[in-house]
């Protein structure tokens, strides 16, 4: 994979978009139908069962002997970098409609350069080196886990912001991103739906909190819980008095658009949800599919803001071109793209997936006002200590420092939201 080239010094004019390998520039899929593509071990689905969300999580391929099974002819390179990232430790999961909307070469094999499988699986030609693999086998829940232990209500309950509080429902996801932080905090974790334990625990904490006024439901994922459960959760949210928002952040729309049917709809609607946070990645996941399941939410009348979180990953997103296309194909389905994160340190996959924050901010200054103002997302990090706009300087501002540390690694010195300095590892291009 060619590398970016450095910001330049000396010059803010915004250079032309490159077109790397793996940008995928293709045709807009919003009229591809993913079981019309899916793979031949399902030829003999009918599309009822197809489009059965439990059926989907069922018949997801979780190791690299079920890999093997689905994509006979899958290069050995292909499978060996499965294998060796199942061994490491990380999970992976590719429901049957993800497998349909990879790209494929023509014997119907996944390509490395696919934007969907980069996510999944290592993009790059060699596996980790040895030093690579030990930045993450350093993971420690002081270090990267976040739950700072001051801020947890519960050890489910994350309280870091004043009114808002944070709650991991599940260990389990819809896939596992190997460019996300939760991916890398599961990897120790039995696959269990570990919310459930501490629920009552974590309302009661909620009600003695009256400053808490947003209550978020994340993960994992919590649209692995099945409709009931989502009810019972949203029920006893809306009992406590000073709760006057509710969060849903997912990955459903993008992994198993299915699980958005018309009863989770009704649901929105009855215990009125404010927002559902909708995490995608690149514009292929903008499929016909993605769109009924957006559909399937209006239908139900429920008054849900749909936002879109956006993270950049080399490779995979990282050309203004594509970018544009993107956040414009979020505002004309009615999904708002809301922030554009850049990728975190010590990920999974941070030796072949984080960029530069400038090189995310100059993909930023790219689009400019070249497209609707309500279809730019805000462009942020994300630190321990809570997330930090970055500023659309350059070379930027007193308060937010691009600078070295003593090994002459990039970092970066920021104001967090309390007025504190703090440090930011930098990717490299």
């Amino acid at each position: 994979m060619e590398k970016e080239s450095k910001i330049s010094q000396e010059s803010t004019e915004p250079s032309q978009p490159e077109k790397k390998e793996g940008s995928a520039m293709i045709e807009s899929r919003a009229n591809f139908d993913a079981f019309e593509h899916r793979p031949d071990n399902f030829h003999e689905i009918a599309r009822e069962q197809w489009e059965d969300w439990r059926w989907q999580q069922q018949n997801a391929i979780r190791s690299y002997e079920q890999l093997e099974k689905v994509f006979l002819n899958i290069p050995e390179k292909q499978l060996l970098l499965a294998k060796e990232w199942e061994r490491r430790g990380f999970r992976f999961q590719l429901t049957p409609y993800m497998q349909a909307i990879a790209e494929k070469d023509n014997e119907g094999n996944p390509l490395l350069t696919d934007p969907i499988w980069r996510q999944f699986f290592p993009a790059f030609d060699e596996l980790l080196t040895e030093q690579e693999q030990q930045a993450i086998d350093e993971y420690s829940p002081e270090r990267e886990n976040w739950e700072i232990a001051e801020e947890m209500l519960t050890p489910i309950a994350h309280h870091k912001y004043d009114n808002r509080a944070i709650l991991y429902t599940a260990d389990v996801c819809l896939g596992y991103c190997n460019y996300c932080l939760r991916s890398l905090q599961s990897k120790a974790k039995e696959e269990t739906h570990g919310g459930k334990a501490y629920w009552q625990q974590t309302m009661e904490a909620i009600y003695n909190h009256p400053e808490i006024e947003e209550v978020i439901l994340s993960g994992g994922d919590p649209l692995i819980y099945d409709n009931a459960t989502i009810e019972k959760m949203l029920k006893d949210i809306r009992e406590i008095p000073s709760v006057k928002a509710i969060r849903i952040h997912t990955r459903a729309f993008t992994h198993n658009p299915y699980r958005i049917d018309k009863e989770f709809g009704k649901l929105l609607k009855k215990y009125a949800v404010t927002e559902v946070a909708i995490h995608t990645t690149h514009p292929n996941e903008l499929t016909k599919d993605f769109q009924e399941s957006i559909d399937r939410i209006r239908e139900s009348k429920a008054r849900t803001l749909l936002l879109a979180q956006i993270p950049l990953v080399k490779g995979v997103n990282d050309d203004a071109e594509l970018l544009h296309r993107f956040f414009m194909e979020l505002y004309a389905s009615g999904v708002k793209p809301y922030y554009f994160l850049h990728n975190m340190p010590n990920i999974p996959a941070a030796a072949s997936q984080r960029t530069s924050v400038k090189r995310g901010l100059e993909l930023m200054n790219r689009l400019g006002r070249k497209i609707s103002h309500p279809a730019m997302p805000e462009y942020i990090i994300v630190h321990r200590t809570g997330k930090r706009t970055v500023p659309i300087e350059p070379e930027g501002t007193p308060e937010f420092r691009y600078e070295t540390d003593q090994d002459g690694h990039p970092i970066i010195r920021f104001k967090n939201w309390k007025g504190n300095w703090e440090t930011y590892i930098d990717g490299k291009d």
